[in-house]
């Protein structure tokens, strides 16, 4: 058990004079907010994450411009009470509906590919059945978080995008072209997803995806 999971259930958050980013910013994701800290007794996570979520209407033409309205900033964390606290309020990936996305990336990081610690990147891509959306993103986002990925400041964040025939689990990273930690990186999620040795893993390089303007076609399959 790590420490994000033996913290679940501890309700002894105190509070201090540090602001906690928790409210909804629906006006201006670009303004910059205080960061988010630790309070009083509360075990700080290495890096603050910020919740984001997005919805579109798939039959709209998808763009950049169209992406970032569409994207929301729902709340910051600074340590594993925090998270838990946050995390609780949230509807489970498999309860939303639609063309709908979760994103928790580290703060400072907007998760688009244009963002600067994006664009050298890219993505591990794995496809799910529908019913298994909610488990699969608890156990990244708890991997992320307690560092189980072991490559510095190589990951950027998860996401997890709902479909109406599939749902999709994705996690970024900074540097597409380091083979070394590309592949850490997706052995760690076969190891802590749990997934069978067969199972297909895409990736896909953000410059990939800003040339064909899609983030899961034409993907570079790993076995």
């Amino acid at each position: 058990m790590n420490q994000l999971e033996g913290l679940r259930d501890d309700q002894g958050q105190q509070e201090t004079d540090c602001h906690h980013d928790n409210s909804d910013v629906t006006n201006n994701n670009n303004r910059r907010k205080q960061a988010a800290c630790p309070g009083a007794g509360e075990h700080p996570l290495q890096y603050n994450y910020t919740f984001w979520y997005s919805r579109r209407t798939p039959s709209r033409p998808a763009s950049s411009l169209s992406y970032e309205q569409n994207i929301r900033q729902i709340g910051t964390v600074a340590s594993v009470e925090q998270f838990w606290k946050f995390y609780s309020h949230l509807v489970r990936p498999g309860d939303l509906s639609g063309h709908s996305d979760f994103h928790l990336f580290k703060e400072g990081i907007k998760p688009m590919w244009e963002d600067e610690s994006n664009r050298s990147g890219g993505k591990w891509i794995i496809r799910l059945r529908k019913g298994l959306a909610s488990r699969f993103w608890e156990n990244i986002i708890l991997a992320m978080l307690g560092e189980q990925f072991m490559v510095g400041e190589e990951i950027c964040g998860a996401v997890v995008s709902i479909r109406f025939q599939e749902d999709i689990l994705s996690i970024w990273n900074r540097t597409s072209n380091d083979q070394t930690t590309t592949s850490r990186i997706r052995d760690t999620l076969r190891r802590v997803l749990n997934l069978p040795a067969n199972t297909i893993m895409e990736y896909k390089t953000h410059n990939d995806s800003l040339r064909d303007n899609s983030s899961f076609r034409n993907t570079k399959i790993s076995l």
